[in-house]
């Protein structure tokens, strides 16, 4: 009887420790929690600044100031960033983007547990971003957006 009642509550803390689900790396935004040089209140400044997403091999995001975009690849837990291009704002604070943009060339591979992110250069944590709601997309607003006025192009 002790030998069931102890399997049945192995059994329980087992369930509790594995339901956690990973979040896919594909479809997800995500929001950088931590990276060294790059301070928190920098991070936390607007609700897109240091974002990645990535789509269909594809990835792109914002730093404190401009946009970028490319192509990355896996293999396993390996990544690696290719193809990067970005908008050329000058703003304040280049440095933190100038971090942002350095991590990203350095990281060689990557690890998601449950809705966070981990970027690596080799075994050295760069960065630790956590899943984001993505942000609704805008849309262009024209002066002839009314109903009436597309019907007639």
């Amino acid at each position: 009887m002790k030998q069931m009642i102890a399997a049945a509550g192995l059994l329980l803390m087992l369930a509790a420790c594995g339901g956690e689900k990973n979040v896919s790396l594909e479809n997800t935004q995500w929001k950088l929690q931590s990276a060294a040089g790059i301070p928190t209140g920098a991070i936390e400044a607007e609700a897109d600044n240091f974002t990645l997403n990535f789509e269909a091999r594809t990835v792109s995001g914002r730093t404190n100031c401009n946009l970028f975009f490319g192509e990355y690849a896996t293999e396993g837990s390996k990544i690696e960033f290719s193809q990067m291009g970005m908008t050329r704002m000058a703003c304040p604070d280049m440095e933190y983007e100038d971090r942002f943009t350095k991590l990203l060339d350095e990281t060689d591979r990557f690890e998601v547990r449950g809705d966070e992110l981990t970027l690596f250069d080799d075994s050295r944590k760069l960065a630790v971003f956590k899943k984001s709601a993505a942000a609704e997309p805008q849309q262009a607003e024209t002066s002839d957006s009314t109903p009436a006025a597309s019907a007639g192009k």
